[in-house]
Protein backbone atom coordinates (compact mmCIF):
# COMPACT_ATOMS: atom_id res chain seq x y z
CA UNK A 1 0.00 0.00 0.00
CA UNK A 2 1.16 3.61 -1.01
CA UNK A 3 1.74 5.50 2.14
CA UNK A 4 2.08 8.34 -0.05
CA UNK A 5 -1.63 10.66 0.34
CA UNK A 6 -2.71 11.52 -3.23
CA UNK A 7 0.87 9.80 -4.63
CA UNK A 8 -0.99 9.33 -7.46
CA UNK A 9 -2.32 12.97 -8.14
CA UNK A 10 -5.88 12.09 -8.48
CA UNK A 11 -7.36 14.83 -6.15
CA UNK A 12 -7.31 18.42 -6.89
CA UNK A 13 -8.25 20.30 -9.75
CA UNK A 14 -7.24 20.66 -12.83
CA UNK A 15 -4.13 23.67 -13.86
CA UNK A 16 -3.60 23.38 -9.77
CA UNK A 17 -1.60 21.61 -7.18
CA UNK A 18 -2.44 18.35 -6.24
CA UNK A 19 -4.68 18.22 -3.02
CA UNK A 20 -2.51 17.77 -0.13
CA UNK A 21 0.93 19.00 -1.82
CA UNK A 22 2.39 21.94 -1.26
CA UNK A 23 5.21 24.16 -3.29
CA UNK A 24 8.25 25.35 -1.99
CA UNK A 25 11.68 27.52 -4.02
CA UNK A 26 13.92 29.44 -1.74
CA UNK A 27 13.80 32.13 -4.63
CA UNK A 28 10.39 33.08 -5.38
CA UNK A 29 12.66 34.40 -8.63
CA UNK A 30 13.42 30.57 -9.03
CA UNK A 31 10.29 28.54 -8.23
CA UNK A 32 9.12 26.19 -11.74
CA UNK A 33 5.71 25.69 -12.60
CA UNK A 34 3.46 22.56 -10.98
CA UNK A 35 0.64 21.79 -12.17
CA UNK A 36 -2.42 18.96 -12.82
CA UNK A 37 -3.10 18.19 -16.23
CA UNK A 38 -4.83 15.21 -18.49
CA UNK A 39 -2.04 13.84 -20.75
CA UNK A 40 -2.97 11.24 -23.30
CA UNK A 41 -6.55 10.72 -21.70
CA UNK A 42 -4.93 10.46 -18.01
CA UNK A 43 -4.58 12.47 -15.21
CA UNK A 44 -0.73 13.31 -14.05
CA UNK A 45 1.12 15.99 -12.46
CA UNK A 46 3.17 18.33 -15.42
CA UNK A 47 6.09 20.27 -13.89
CA UNK A 48 7.88 22.98 -15.83
CA UNK A 49 10.37 25.93 -15.86
CA UNK A 50 8.29 28.65 -16.74
CA UNK A 51 10.93 30.35 -19.35
CA UNK A 52 13.48 30.28 -16.64
CA UNK A 53 16.40 27.91 -16.96
CA UNK A 54 17.76 28.77 -13.34
CA UNK A 55 14.55 27.41 -11.83
CA UNK A 56 14.60 25.46 -8.95
CA UNK A 57 11.78 24.38 -6.55
CA UNK A 58 9.50 21.35 -5.60
CA UNK A 59 6.81 20.14 -4.49
CA UNK A 60 6.51 18.03 -0.55
CA UNK A 61 3.97 16.38 1.44
CA UNK A 62 4.56 14.36 4.66
CA UNK A 63 3.89 10.57 5.07
CA UNK A 64 3.80 8.86 8.11
CA UNK A 65 6.59 5.95 8.65
CA UNK A 66 7.63 3.52 11.20
CA UNK A 67 11.03 3.66 12.31
CA UNK A 68 13.39 0.38 12.53
CA UNK A 69 11.43 -0.18 9.01
CA UNK A 70 12.48 -0.02 5.05
CA UNK A 71 10.69 1.66 2.30
CA UNK A 72 10.65 0.92 -1.49
CA UNK A 73 10.90 4.89 -2.74
CA UNK A 74 9.33 4.68 -6.44
CA UNK A 75 8.50 7.43 -9.51
CA UNK A 76 7.12 7.08 -12.74
CA UNK A 77 6.33 9.91 -15.20
CA UNK A 78 7.44 10.48 -18.35
CA UNK A 79 9.61 13.60 -20.03
CA UNK A 80 9.87 15.66 -22.78
CA UNK A 81 13.07 15.16 -25.21
CA UNK A 82 14.92 17.80 -23.74
CA UNK A 83 14.65 16.64 -19.83
CA UNK A 84 17.63 14.69 -18.76
CA UNK A 85 15.82 13.68 -15.34
CA UNK A 86 19.25 13.72 -13.27
CA UNK A 87 19.91 17.08 -14.37
CA UNK A 88 16.31 18.23 -13.93
CA UNK A 89 14.42 16.20 -11.50
CA UNK A 90 14.70 15.01 -8.05
CA UNK A 91 12.74 12.83 -6.22
CA UNK A 92 13.91 12.74 -2.49
CA UNK A 93 12.75 11.45 0.72
CA UNK A 94 13.52 12.88 3.90
CA UNK A 95 14.02 12.22 7.57
CA UNK A 96 16.30 13.55 10.24
CA UNK A 97 19.29 11.52 9.74
CA UNK A 98 18.43 9.75 6.85
CA UNK A 99 18.30 12.21 3.48
CA UNK A 100 18.18 9.65 0.76
CA UNK A 101 16.32 9.65 -2.91
CA UNK A 102 16.25 7.95 -6.43
CA UNK A 103 19.71 7.96 -8.26
CA UNK A 104 18.60 4.72 -10.77
CA UNK A 105 16.37 5.38 -13.48
CA UNK A 106 15.74 2.78 -16.18
CA UNK A 107 13.43 3.16 -19.54
CA UNK A 108 9.92 1.32 -19.74
CA UNK A 109 8.00 0.63 -23.19
CA UNK A 110 5.57 3.57 -24.08
CA UNK A 111 8.04 6.45 -23.37
CA UNK A 112 7.29 5.70 -19.64
CA UNK A 113 10.33 5.95 -17.09
CA UNK A 114 10.59 4.39 -13.86
CA UNK A 115 13.10 5.24 -10.67
CA UNK A 116 13.34 3.18 -7.31
CA UNK A 117 15.52 3.15 -3.77
CA UNK A 118 15.33 1.43 -0.53
CA UNK A 119 15.43 3.54 2.41
CA UNK A 120 15.70 1.76 5.98
CA UNK A 121 14.83 4.65 8.87
CA UNK A 122 16.79 3.46 11.81
CA UNK A 123 15.07 3.79 15.42
CA UNK A 124 12.16 2.84 16.71
CA UNK A 125 8.89 4.11 16.89
CA UNK A 126 6.87 6.00 14.49
CA UNK A 127 8.15 8.96 12.67
CA UNK A 128 7.39 11.05 9.29
CA UNK A 129 9.11 11.82 6.36
CA UNK A 130 9.08 14.35 4.10
CA UNK A 131 8.18 13.29 0.30
CA UNK A 132 10.14 16.20 -2.40
CA UNK A 133 9.71 16.21 -6.05
CA UNK A 134 12.03 18.82 -7.70
CA UNK A 135 11.93 20.10 -10.98
CA UNK A 136 15.38 21.93 -11.42
CA UNK A 137 17.35 24.11 -14.27
CA UNK A 138 14.82 23.61 -17.48
CA UNK A 139 13.02 26.88 -18.86
CA UNK A 140 10.38 24.76 -20.98
CA UNK A 141 11.04 21.29 -20.85
CA UNK A 142 8.50 18.89 -19.09
CA UNK A 143 7.56 16.25 -16.56
CA UNK A 144 4.41 14.57 -16.65
CA UNK A 145 4.95 12.54 -13.31
CA UNK A 146 2.10 9.61 -13.01
CA UNK A 147 2.72 7.97 -9.49
CA UNK A 148 5.09 8.73 -6.61
CA UNK A 149 5.24 6.14 -3.52
CA UNK A 150 6.56 5.11 -0.62
CA UNK A 151 5.32 1.09 0.29
CA UNK A 152 7.06 -0.99 3.10
CA UNK A 153 9.66 -3.62 1.90
CA UNK A 154 11.94 -6.02 2.74
CA UNK A 155 15.33 -4.71 4.15
CA UNK A 156 18.85 -4.99 1.75
CA UNK A 157 20.76 -7.57 2.73
CA UNK A 158 24.47 -7.33 2.69
CA UNK A 159 26.26 -8.59 -0.50
CA UNK A 160 29.39 -10.14 0.72
CA UNK A 161 32.46 -10.58 -1.39
CA UNK A 162 36.00 -11.84 -0.09
CA UNK A 163 38.93 -10.02 -2.14
CA UNK A 164 42.20 -10.72 -2.26
CA UNK A 165 45.44 -8.44 -3.14
CA UNK A 166 49.07 -8.77 -2.99
CA UNK A 167 52.17 -6.70 -1.67
CA UNK A 168 56.07 -8.02 -2.85
CA UNK A 169 57.85 -7.78 -6.19
CA UNK A 170 56.43 -10.78 -8.44
CA UNK A 171 57.61 -13.51 -10.31
CA UNK A 172 55.53 -16.64 -11.56
CA UNK A 173 56.75 -19.14 -9.06
CA UNK A 174 55.06 -16.26 -6.23
CA UNK A 175 51.90 -15.52 -7.73
CA UNK A 176 50.92 -19.43 -7.49
CA UNK A 177 52.08 -19.37 -4.02
CA UNK A 178 49.85 -16.23 -3.87
CA UNK A 179 47.29 -17.90 -5.24
CA UNK A 180 46.93 -21.55 -3.63
CA UNK A 181 46.71 -19.22 -0.43
CA UNK A 182 44.40 -17.29 -1.50
CA UNK A 183 42.37 -20.31 -2.78
CA UNK A 184 42.37 -22.10 0.35
CA UNK A 185 41.08 -18.80 1.82
CA UNK A 186 38.14 -19.25 0.17
CA UNK A 187 38.46 -15.72 -1.87
CA UNK A 188 36.48 -14.38 -4.20
CA UNK A 189 38.44 -12.70 -6.22
CA UNK A 190 42.80 -12.22 -6.02
CA UNK A 191 44.06 -9.54 -7.71
CA UNK A 192 47.97 -10.11 -8.38
CA UNK A 193 50.11 -6.89 -9.08
CA UNK A 194 50.71 -5.15 -12.49
CA UNK A 195 53.91 -6.84 -14.57
CA UNK A 196 53.03 -10.13 -12.76
CA UNK A 197 55.65 -11.85 -14.92
CA UNK A 198 58.38 -10.31 -12.68
CA UNK A 199 59.71 -7.64 -15.31
CA UNK A 200 58.93 -6.27 -18.89
CA UNK A 201 58.58 -9.49 -20.58
CA UNK A 202 56.08 -9.44 -23.61
CA UNK A 203 54.23 -12.47 -23.92
CA UNK A 204 51.06 -13.82 -25.76
CA UNK A 205 47.82 -14.76 -24.67
CA UNK A 206 47.35 -17.64 -23.69
CA UNK A 207 50.69 -17.41 -22.54
CA UNK A 208 52.27 -18.42 -19.38
CA UNK A 209 50.71 -16.02 -16.86
CA UNK A 210 47.12 -16.09 -18.42
CA UNK A 211 47.71 -19.93 -18.38
CA UNK A 212 48.84 -19.74 -14.44
CA UNK A 213 45.78 -17.17 -13.61
CA UNK A 214 43.09 -19.45 -15.49
CA UNK A 215 44.13 -22.99 -14.15
CA UNK A 216 44.44 -21.54 -10.20
CA UNK A 217 40.82 -19.71 -11.21
CA UNK A 218 39.06 -22.95 -11.85
CA UNK A 219 41.33 -25.14 -9.38
CA UNK A 220 40.00 -22.61 -6.86
CA UNK A 221 36.76 -21.67 -8.48
CA UNK A 222 37.73 -17.66 -7.76
CA UNK A 223 38.32 -14.53 -9.99
CA UNK A 224 41.40 -13.61 -10.82
CA UNK A 225 43.10 -10.88 -11.55
CA UNK A 226 46.96 -9.85 -12.79
CA UNK A 227 48.63 -7.73 -15.40
CA UNK A 228 50.83 -8.73 -18.23
CA UNK A 229 52.89 -7.27 -21.03
CA UNK A 230 50.67 -8.69 -23.59
CA UNK A 231 52.12 -8.82 -27.35
CA UNK A 232 50.25 -8.85 -30.40
CA UNK A 233 51.01 -10.35 -33.16
CA UNK A 234 48.91 -8.60 -36.33
CA UNK A 235 49.52 -5.85 -36.45
CA UNK A 236 52.47 -6.05 -33.91
CA UNK A 237 51.66 -3.85 -31.27
CA UNK A 238 52.56 -4.30 -27.12
CA UNK A 239 49.83 -3.61 -24.74
CA UNK A 240 50.12 -2.87 -20.96
CA UNK A 241 47.15 -5.29 -20.06
CA UNK A 242 45.09 -6.81 -17.02
CA UNK A 243 43.50 -9.59 -17.33
CA UNK A 244 40.13 -11.03 -15.79
CA UNK A 245 39.92 -14.65 -15.05
CA UNK A 246 36.15 -16.26 -14.19
CA UNK A 247 35.48 -18.86 -12.04
CA UNK A 248 35.96 -21.82 -14.08
CA UNK A 249 39.04 -20.34 -15.78
CA UNK A 250 37.73 -18.76 -18.51
CA UNK A 251 38.70 -15.76 -20.07
CA UNK A 252 36.37 -13.04 -18.38
CA UNK A 253 37.90 -9.96 -20.23
CA UNK A 254 41.11 -7.48 -20.70
CA UNK A 255 41.80 -4.06 -19.66
CA UNK A 256 44.63 -1.89 -21.61
CA UNK A 257 46.25 0.53 -20.12
CA UNK A 258 44.91 3.96 -21.06
CA UNK A 259 47.45 5.86 -19.33
CA UNK A 260 50.83 4.20 -19.90
CA UNK A 261 53.57 5.88 -18.16
CA UNK A 262 55.60 8.18 -19.84
CA UNK A 263 58.29 5.45 -20.46
CA UNK A 264 56.53 2.35 -21.43
CA UNK A 265 55.14 4.33 -24.36
CA UNK A 266 58.14 6.28 -25.51
CA UNK A 267 60.89 3.84 -24.87
CA UNK A 268 59.36 0.52 -24.02
CA UNK A 269 56.49 1.05 -27.50
CA UNK A 270 53.60 0.42 -24.79
CA UNK A 271 50.44 1.53 -27.05
CA UNK A 272 47.73 3.21 -24.98
CA UNK A 273 44.74 1.22 -24.35
CA UNK A 274 41.43 3.18 -26.04
CA UNK A 275 38.07 1.50 -24.01
CA UNK A 276 37.16 1.22 -20.55
CA UNK A 277 35.03 -1.70 -20.15
CA UNK A 278 33.26 -2.81 -16.97
CA UNK A 279 33.05 -6.44 -15.95
CA UNK A 280 29.89 -8.10 -14.56
CA UNK A 281 31.00 -11.20 -12.08
CA UNK A 282 28.60 -13.56 -10.45
CA UNK A 283 28.92 -10.98 -6.71
CA UNK A 284 28.85 -7.31 -8.86
CA UNK A 285 30.58 -5.31 -11.04
CA UNK A 286 34.21 -5.16 -11.65
CA UNK A 287 36.42 -2.74 -13.49
CA UNK A 288 40.19 -2.06 -13.55
CA UNK A 289 42.83 0.47 -13.29
CA UNK A 290 46.40 0.42 -14.11
CA UNK A 291 49.36 2.34 -11.87
CA UNK A 292 49.81 5.50 -13.64
CA UNK A 293 45.81 5.78 -14.61
CA UNK A 294 45.65 7.26 -11.06
CA UNK A 295 47.53 10.20 -11.53
CA UNK A 296 44.50 10.90 -13.45
CA UNK A 297 41.02 11.10 -12.33
CA UNK A 298 39.02 10.28 -15.50
CA UNK A 299 39.13 6.67 -15.89
CA UNK A 300 37.88 5.85 -12.22
CA UNK A 301 34.93 8.41 -12.65
CA UNK A 302 33.91 6.35 -16.34
CA UNK A 303 34.18 3.56 -14.67
CA UNK A 304 32.20 4.76 -11.49
CA UNK A 305 29.56 6.09 -13.91
CA UNK A 306 29.29 2.79 -16.24
CA UNK A 307 28.39 1.42 -12.29
CA UNK A 308 31.53 -0.67 -11.55
CA UNK A 309 31.31 -1.21 -7.43
CA UNK A 310 35.02 -2.69 -7.25
CA UNK A 311 37.75 -1.31 -9.08
CA UNK A 312 40.93 -3.51 -8.73
CA UNK A 313 44.34 -1.67 -9.35
CA UNK A 314 47.54 -3.40 -10.09
CA UNK A 315 50.54 -1.82 -10.10
CA UNK A 316 54.27 -1.97 -9.89
CA UNK A 317 54.29 1.99 -7.95
CA UNK A 318 51.80 4.66 -7.17
CA UNK A 319 51.31 7.51 -4.69
CA UNK A 320 49.36 6.09 -1.94
CA UNK A 321 47.48 9.14 -1.19
CA UNK A 322 45.28 9.24 -4.92
CA UNK A 323 43.76 6.34 -3.91
CA UNK A 324 41.55 7.85 -0.97
CA UNK A 325 40.58 10.53 -3.25
CA UNK A 326 39.83 8.18 -6.20
CA UNK A 327 37.68 5.42 -3.87
CA UNK A 328 35.98 8.32 -2.20
CA UNK A 329 35.56 10.68 -5.18
CA UNK A 330 33.45 8.02 -7.20
CA UNK A 331 32.21 5.89 -4.45
CA UNK A 332 33.87 2.70 -5.60
CA UNK A 333 35.90 0.36 -3.54
CA UNK A 334 39.65 -0.27 -5.11
CA UNK A 335 41.62 -3.18 -4.28
CA UNK A 336 45.39 -2.11 -4.82
CA UNK A 337 48.02 -4.69 -5.11
CA UNK A 338 51.57 -3.59 -5.68
CA UNK A 339 55.37 -4.31 -5.76
CA UNK A 340 57.47 -2.28 -3.06
CA UNK A 341 54.23 0.09 -1.38
CA UNK A 342 52.01 -1.63 0.09
CA UNK A 343 48.71 -3.62 -0.67
CA UNK A 344 45.63 -1.87 -0.09
CA UNK A 345 41.84 -1.90 0.05
CA UNK A 346 39.93 1.19 -0.06
CA UNK A 347 35.89 0.99 1.07
CA UNK A 348 33.75 3.93 -0.81
CA UNK A 349 34.23 6.17 2.14
CA UNK A 350 37.84 6.63 0.51
CA UNK A 351 39.19 4.68 4.17
CA UNK A 352 42.19 2.77 4.28
CA UNK A 353 40.74 -0.58 5.75
CA UNK A 354 43.94 -1.18 7.53
CA UNK A 355 43.78 2.37 9.15
CA UNK A 356 40.03 2.70 9.08
CA UNK A 357 40.17 5.81 11.45
CA UNK A 358 43.35 7.38 9.95
CA UNK A 359 40.97 10.38 8.43
CA UNK A 360 37.36 11.83 9.87
CA UNK A 361 35.28 10.76 6.98
CA UNK A 362 31.98 11.02 8.67
CA UNK A 363 30.63 7.55 8.09
CA UNK A 364 26.67 6.99 9.33
CA UNK A 365 26.64 5.51 12.29
CA UNK A 366 26.91 1.43 12.21
CA UNK A 367 27.29 0.99 9.15
CA UNK A 368 29.86 -1.97 8.58
CA UNK A 369 31.20 -2.02 4.98
CA UNK A 370 34.21 -4.24 5.56
CA UNK A 371 34.90 -7.40 8.34
CA UNK A 372 37.50 -10.45 8.12
CA UNK A 373 40.77 -8.45 7.64
CA UNK A 374 43.18 -11.00 7.43
CA UNK A 375 47.35 -10.92 6.51
CA UNK A 376 49.16 -13.71 5.20
CA UNK A 377 52.91 -14.63 3.79
CA UNK A 378 52.65 -16.54 1.13
CA UNK A 379 55.16 -20.12 1.72
CA UNK A 380 58.39 -20.03 -0.21
CA UNK A 381 57.61 -16.73 -1.61
CA UNK A 382 58.52 -12.57 -0.94
CA UNK A 383 55.06 -11.97 -1.48
CA UNK A 384 52.31 -11.01 1.09
CA UNK A 385 48.66 -11.51 1.00
CA UNK A 386 45.68 -9.01 2.12
CA UNK A 387 42.30 -10.90 2.41
CA UNK A 388 39.40 -8.85 3.40
CA UNK A 389 35.49 -9.09 3.08
CA UNK A 390 33.53 -5.60 1.61
CA UNK A 391 29.94 -4.91 1.75
CA UNK A 392 28.78 -3.93 -1.84
CA UNK A 393 25.45 -3.03 -0.63
CA UNK A 394 26.76 -0.93 1.70
CA UNK A 395 28.18 2.16 0.26
CA UNK A 396 28.27 5.18 2.30
CA UNK A 397 30.06 8.50 0.88
CA UNK A 398 32.11 10.65 2.36
CA UNK A 399 30.57 13.85 4.30
CA UNK A 400 27.66 11.06 5.04
CA UNK A 401 25.58 14.35 6.86
CA UNK A 402 22.72 11.39 7.07
CA UNK A 403 22.23 10.51 3.78
CA UNK A 404 22.99 10.42 0.15
CA UNK A 405 20.93 13.56 -0.44
CA UNK A 406 23.77 15.61 1.97
CA UNK A 407 26.88 13.38 1.13
CA UNK A 408 29.89 13.09 -1.36
CA UNK A 409 27.90 12.89 -4.84
CA UNK A 410 30.10 9.61 -5.52
CA UNK A 411 30.33 9.18 -8.79
CA UNK A 412 26.72 9.25 -9.16
CA UNK A 413 25.07 10.97 -12.61
CA UNK A 414 22.65 13.19 -10.39
CA UNK A 415 23.77 15.80 -7.43
CA UNK A 416 25.23 18.12 -10.06
CA UNK A 417 24.13 21.12 -9.28
CA UNK A 418 25.36 22.97 -12.22
CA UNK A 419 24.25 24.53 -15.30
CA UNK A 420 28.15 24.68 -17.14
CA UNK A 421 29.79 21.47 -18.34
CA UNK A 422 33.19 21.48 -18.28
CA UNK A 423 34.11 18.34 -19.71
CA UNK A 424 34.64 19.82 -23.30
CA UNK A 425 36.54 22.43 -22.05
CA UNK A 426 38.83 20.15 -20.60
CA UNK A 427 39.20 18.63 -23.84
CA UNK A 428 39.54 21.55 -25.78
CA UNK A 429 42.14 22.44 -23.02
CA UNK A 430 44.12 19.31 -23.27
CA UNK A 431 44.07 19.65 -27.51
CA UNK A 432 45.24 22.93 -26.92
CA UNK A 433 49.35 22.83 -27.71
CA UNK A 434 49.85 26.06 -28.03
CA UNK A 435 50.22 28.92 -24.92
CA UNK A 436 48.01 32.13 -24.90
Amino acid sequence: MNLIKNGDFQDGTIGNVPKGWRPKSARRALAPVFRLENKDGQRMLMATGGDNRECTGYLCRSVPITLGKTYLFSARFRISEDINPHENLLFRCVHPGVKDGIFKFRRLEGGWVQGDVKIHYPGEGKGKAEVQVFFRLSANGKTWIENVSLVETDPVEPRWVKVACTQGRPDLEGCEAVLDTAGKAKADIVLLSEYMHGDFKPEKVPGPSSKLMSLKAKQYGMYVAGGIVRKVTEPDRLYNTALLYGRKGELVGTYDKIHPYSPENNEQGITPGTRAPVFDTDFGKVGIIICYDSWFPDVTQLLALKGAELILFPNAGHQPEFLYARAGDNGVRIVSSAWSLPYSIHDTLGRNILKADEFETAPSPNMVTFKDIVEKKAPKSNMKLLIASLDLNNSPLPAYNGGTMMSAPGGKRNRREQLYYIQNEIKREIERWWEE
